[in-house]
C-alpha cells in the first residue's frame, strides 16, 4: 500500500510590461474551426506577436481580443495544427479562420536543453511529442503503455503481465556499466521519483539466497502507474544530450516531461468516463490426459522408485487441468474517471477523480488505484500568475508469488516438473 501526496505552488511572471489601455481601442472576434471537420478548435491561442494580447478560443469556436488601432498581425496557434498569421486591416472587426492539421508537426514547440522553445522544423536533437488525444485512445494501466510504439527509438517492456506490473524504459540504451538506464520523469516541472518498491516476495520464495541477493529479481512495481493517464495533456520525450543542460547527468538516459490538463476559460466541462472488462488467459498450453491402469505402471512408465506414484496417491483415471487450477478467475475489472474544467480569463480550475480495479487471472493478484487531482490558476495583475498544482494518490498492488522464476515458482516452471 503506497500514499503519495504531492502539492506544487508556482509564480509565474509573463513576459513583456502591460499594455498601455488606451492603445487597445477596438477589438477583434471572431470564430475558429478545423479545416476539414468545420468543429471548432477548443483552446487555441489567439495573440499579437511581440505583445501580451493574447486570448484562448472558447469552447464554441469563438473569440475576442484586444489589438491597437491601426492595421495588425495576429497569430492563431494550437498542438496539432498548422500555425495560421493574417494581416488585419484597420476597419475589419471580425474574422473567421480555419487551422490546417499539422500533419508532420513541424509547427509544434517542444522544450530543448538549449533554448526554451524552439519549432520541430529546426530542431536538431531527437524529440517526440505524444498528445492526449494519442494517450487517451486506448486504455492501459500506466503512461508508458500507453506511449509503447508511439515513441521512435524507445524501447519499453512489461517485467510481467500482473495488473499494474512495472514497466522498463530505455531511451537512449544502456549508457551506464554500473547505473540503471531508466529516464528521469518530470511532471509540471517537479522531477518526481520512480523507486520501485519490492514486494519481499524474495523472503518467501527465498529467490535471492546464495549468489544472487540483489532484489532487482523481485518484479518491483513501476511507481509512473499511480499518474492517472486521463489528467496528461501531452508528454515530450528528451532522447538527447542536450536534455543535460537543464537536468545534469540525471538526464544521462533521457527524459520524459509530462504535462497535465489545466482549465480553460468558459464554461464549465464536465468529461465523464466508464470502463468494463475482465481478464483470460490469452493462449492456454493444453494438456493431454493419459489413462494408466495401476499406480506401479506411472512407477515404470516415468522410471520412478516402485510405490513412487502410490505414495503421491495416484488414482488411476483422474487427471488435472493446472492451468485452470492456478489461473480460474476472469473477474470484472473496471475504471470510472471523471473530471471537470473551466474558469474566468483571471481564474481557471481543472479536478478529476479516478477510481480503477484491475483484477489478475490468479489468485492473490489485482491492481487498485484511486487518485483526485485540482489544478488551479490565477492571475493576479497583468504580470503575475500563481499555478497550483496538487495529486492525491492510493494504490495497491497485488503481486502473488509466482513473479521470480530464478526461484522455480513461476507456474510454467512447475508445469515442467509436475
Amino acid at each position: 500500500m503506497r500514499f503519495k501526496f504531492v502539492c506544487l505552488c508556482l509564480l509565474v511572471l509573463l513576459p513583456g510590461a502591460a499594455v498601455d489601455a488606451a492603445a487597445q481601442t477596438r477589438v477583434v472576434t471572431g470564430r475558429v474551426v478545423d479545416a476539414v471537420t468545420g468543429q471548432p478548435v477548443a483552446g487555441a491561442e489567439v495573440l499579437v506577436p511581440n505583445t501580451n494580447m493574447q486570448v484562448d478560443v472558447r469552447e464554441d469556436g469563438t473569440f475576442s481580443i484586444g489589438v491597437p488601432t491601426g492595421p495588425v498581425t495576429i497569430l492563431f496557434r494550437r498542438i496539432g495544427y498548422r500555425r495560421y498569421l493574417i494581416e488585419v486591416p484597420a476597419n475589419m472587426s471580425s474574422l473567421n479562420v480555419e487551422l490546417q492539421e499539422d500533419v508532420f508537426q513541424l509547427d509544434e514547440v517542444v522544450i530543448t536543453g538549449r533554448a526554451t522553445g524552439i519549432e520541430r522544423r529546426n530542431l536538431a536533437n531527437a524529440v517526440a511529442t505524444v498528445s492526449a488525444e494519442e494517450v487517451e485512445r486506448v486504455p492501459a494501466a500506466s503512461v508508458e503503455q500507453q506511449i509503447q510504439g508511439k515513441v521512435a527509438g524507445a524501447n519499453i517492456q512489461a517485467n510481467s503481465g500482473a495488473p499494474g506490473g512495472g514497466m522498463q524504459v530505455e531511451l537512449r540504451g544502456v549508457t551506464s556499466i554500473n547505473a540503471v538506464a531508466k529516464p528521469l520523469y518530470v511532471i509540471d516541472g517537479v522531477i518526481v521519483s520512480d523507486i520501485a518498491i519490492p514486494s519481499n516476495a524474495n523472503a518467501v520464495t527465498a529467490a535471492s539466497g546464495g549468489s544472487n541477493p540483489s532484489l532487482t529479481q523481485d518484479n518491483q512495481v513501476n511507481r509512473i502507474v499511480d499518474l492517472n493517464p486521463n489528467d496528461i495533456e501531452s508528454i515530450e520525450i528528451l532522447q538527447g544530450p542536450s536534455a543535460a543542460a537543464i537536468y545534469g547527468s540525471q538526464a544521462s538516459s533521457g527524459v520524459i516531461l509530462i504535462t497535465t490538463k489545466r482549465g480553460r476559460a468558459g464554461r464549465p466541462q464536465i468529461n465523464v468516463t466508464q470502463r468494463f472488462g475482465f481478464s483470460d488467459l490469452a493462449n492456454r498450453l493444453g494438456f493431454r490426459p493419459r489413462d494408466f491402469s495401476s499406480a506401479a505402471e506411472v512407477d515404470a512408465e516415468f522410471g520412478l522408485d516402485p510405490g513412487t506414484a502410490a505414495s503421491y496417491n495416484y488414482q488411476p483415471g483422474v487427471s488435472y487441468d493446472l492451468e485452470d487450477a492456478l489461473s480460474p478467475r476472469n473477474a470484472l475489472s473496471y475504471e470510472t474517471s471523471a473530471s471537470i474544467s473551466g474558469g474566468t480569463e483571471t481564474t481557471r480550475y481543472f479536478a478529476s477523480g479516478l477510481w480503477k480495479d484491475d483484477e489478475g487471472v490468479m489468485e492473490n493478484t489485482g491492481f487498485d488505484k484511486q487518485s483526485l487531482r485540482l489544478n488551479l490558476d490565477q492571475a493576479i495583475g497583468d504580470r503575475l500568475m500563481l499555478q497550483v498544482s496538487t495529486n492525491l494518490v492510493h494504490s495497491v498492488a497485488r503481486r502473488g508469488v509466482s513473479n521470480n522464476d530464478n526461484a522455480g515458482v513461476s507456474p510454467f516452471m512447475v508445469y515442467a516438473f509436475t
